[in-house]
């Protein structure tokens, strides 16, 4: 690594910032990467209903944050539990068609309210940004809200229901670790 490190110094001339931050990047990209990877061998038994998942909370996470682990075992653990509790545990309970609908919609208003949540090493967030998030977050709801509203028994879209919730419930839990911070 100090070869690669002295190779962009010379050759781009870059900063000793800079260069952390590339390798932060790719330190960033290989961690997620291998969390995914195990994860996907873990839920080998389910790799299509596994992708559509992770897909779902990518999405959803990319526009309103949410809990920020900084180890990457507790990360994985609680990525795992997360997804095991989606596929296995809450598809489960059952509700009625009309009651998803209206919880959908009440996690587009959470998100909105709450979201974006972001990890402590990004503080600056524009406002025009922000609002941009919200909006897509709640895009993105409001589209699944419909779909399930034309489909609502098949099984994936019932998964992604309960990832939309849990990702909303987690969205209060990452507010309230803030520690008292006020909802933009």
């Amino acid at each position: 690594m100090p070869i690669i490190k002295q190779y962009l110094k010379e050759k781009y001339h870059l900063s000793n910032y800079q260069i952390a931050q590339i390798e932060f990047f790719f330190k960033s990209i290989i961690s997620e990467l291998s969390k995914m990877i195990i994860m996907g061998i873990l839920f080998h038994k389910h790799l299509k209903m596994y992708f559509f998942l992770l897909f779902m909370m990518c999405l959803l996470r990319s526009f309103s944050g949410g809990i920020h682990f900084y180890t990457y075992h507790s990360c994985l653990m609680c990525s795992f539990a997360y997804m095991w509790i989606v596929m296995y545990l809450l598809p489960n309970i059952t509700i009625p068609k009309y009651a998803k609908l209206f919880l959908l919609l009440l996690c587009a208003i959470t998100c909105y309210s709450i979201g974006p949540v972001l990890s402590k090493y990004r503080t600056n967030f524009p406002k025009k940004r922000l609002y941009y998030c919200r909006n897509i977050t709640c895009l993105i709801i409001l589209i699944y809200t419909f779909i399930m509203y034309i489909v609502p028994k098949n099984p994936y879209l019932v998964l992604g229901f309960w990832m939309i919730i849990l990702h909303s419930l987690q969205l209060f839990v990452a507010k309230i670790r803030t520690k008292g911070e006020t909802v933009r």
